[in-house]
């Protein structure tokens, strides 16, 4: 998700309320889950505004088969998760949300999801599974899978390309050149002076931001040969084809997207949030997965998305499990991706998804396979500020590739010791 990164600053908060949260358990009562005016068990689902309808729309069976009212919360994801280690204490919090999967495993940690069992995760797997699991526990249920995808310009270019190599051959065409800086081309661009996006390039090369499947933080990938190839291969862009603007940490992603909007790049890497911007700037676009890297690898993204979950401070615990798993269901599942155009995570429904023509979800499907969960432990938080201007560094020249690296890597190790060491 665009945001991810920045939320991961919240993780000090989520700590210094982790005694009270631990400690205080279930409340005995919870303003959330108590019974209505006809004495039915009440459920409460938090999600944001634009998704009440299609709550409305689907709990009125939950309600028969299990004879309960489901009352509907409307506040923002990320601000309901924030108010959950003092809210589930003070028995404010609402029985079942969204989140996603980066901060499903810390907050289960932390003592605010209810645990759920192996069976609810059954039917998806070893990567679904890993986005909802924290020291083999499992706090949540995937519901919508994302990931970085390539938007080409149907008008600029008849197909996708393949491999780097081809946009390597559209940084060559003079139509796309720089007017304002010579020899500079801007036939394809990435947003690669944020980690979030050039991950994928890294991992693609060998790189990795944690090994044991993102938990041993001992173990940092990011300053080892594969990394440092990749970043090599990235100065070249920013150095020999990329306008000087692609280096600009803040404002590189507003360049991409002005330039691919305006119709003077033929490809770029964004994610599935950027198609409803450029469907309203009338291009006529289109999506695939990131084309193959010139060592032959796959581009490997970060996979994000989010999970139903439900606060550890619920009264209803099974109530609430009944509605996680009655959501995220092979129906409302796919009725969700009608509705929203975001990529269901049950597998049926993601098959199902795949099988139509919609060009978003065939790219994000086909991506996710190669995606790699991004680490959801709270040092990962570390990684987003040590990384944050280690193209910038390279591309300018102030550092070699490997110099990058190290300094970047330097950065994490040491904040990670000062904040994290037992």
């Amino acid at each position: 998700m665009k945001v991810l990164k920045k939320l991961f600053v919240l993780t000090l908060i989520f700590s210094i309320t982790f005694a009270l949260s631990a400690c205080g358990g279930k409340k005995e009562t919870n303003d959330n889950s108590s019974s209505d005016s006809g004495g039915k068990k009440t459920l409460t689902v938090s999600v944001e505004e634009k998704y009440a309808d299609y709550i409305n729309s689907i709990k009125g069976d939950f309600e028969k088969q299990n004879d309960v009212t489901v009352k509907i919360v409307k506040k923002p994801m990320f601000e309901q998760l924030e108010a959950l280690p003092l809210d589930g204490p003070a028995g404010k919090a609402p029985d079942v949300m969204l989140a996603p999967y980066d901060r499903i495993g810390g907050l289960g940690q932390q003592g605010n999801l209810l645990e759920l069992s192996k069976e609810d995760v059954s039917a998806f797997d070893e990567k679904d599974q890993q986005q909802v699991t924290m020291d083999n526990k499992y706090y949540g249920v995937p519901f919508a899978i994302e990931t970085l995808v390539l938007y080409y310009n149907k008008d600029l270019i008849s197909s996708p390309p393949q491999t780097f190599s081809d946009l390597e051959e559209l940084a060559k065409d003079s139509k796309y050149a720089f007017e304002s800086e010579s020899g500079k081309n801007t036939g394809f661009l990435a947003k690669w002076t944020d980690f979030y996006f050039s991950y994928g390039l890294l991992a693609g090369y060998g790189g990795y931001v944690f090994g044991d499947n993102g938990t041993n933080t001992k173990d940092i990938g990011l300053n080892n040969e594969g990394s440092v190839e990749a970043i090599t291969y990235a100065t070249h862009w920013f150095q020999d084809i990329w306008p000087k603007g692609m280096k600009d940490v803040k404002s590189s992603g507003d360049f991409v997207t002005e330039v691919f909007t305006k119709g003077n790049a033929a490809a770029i890497i964004d994610g599935p949030w950027s198609a409803e911007n450029f469907k309203k700037a009338n291009l006529n676009f289109g999506i695939a997965p990131i084309p193959t890297l010139p060592n032959g690898n796959e581009y490997q993204p970060f996979a994000g998305g989010k999970g139903w979950v439900a606060s550890n401070y619920t009264n209803e615990p099974e109530l609430a499990k009944k509605w996680i798993n009655y959501v995220t269901n092979e129906d409302n599942n796919y009725k969700f991706f009608e509705e929203y155009n975001e990529i269901p995570a049950n597998p049926a429904a993601r098959e199902k998804a795949a099988g139509t023509d919609n060009e978003l979800a065939k790219a994000v499907i086909e991506q996710y396979k190669s995606a790699q969960p991004m680490p959801n432990i709270p040092e990962m938080a570390e990684v987003w500020t040590g990384m944050e201007s280690i193209m910038y560094d390279a591309a300018s020249g102030k550092k070699t590739p490997q110099e990058a690296a190290d300094a970047a890597v330097k950065i994490i190790k040491d904040n990670i010791a000062q904040k994290y060491s037992k």
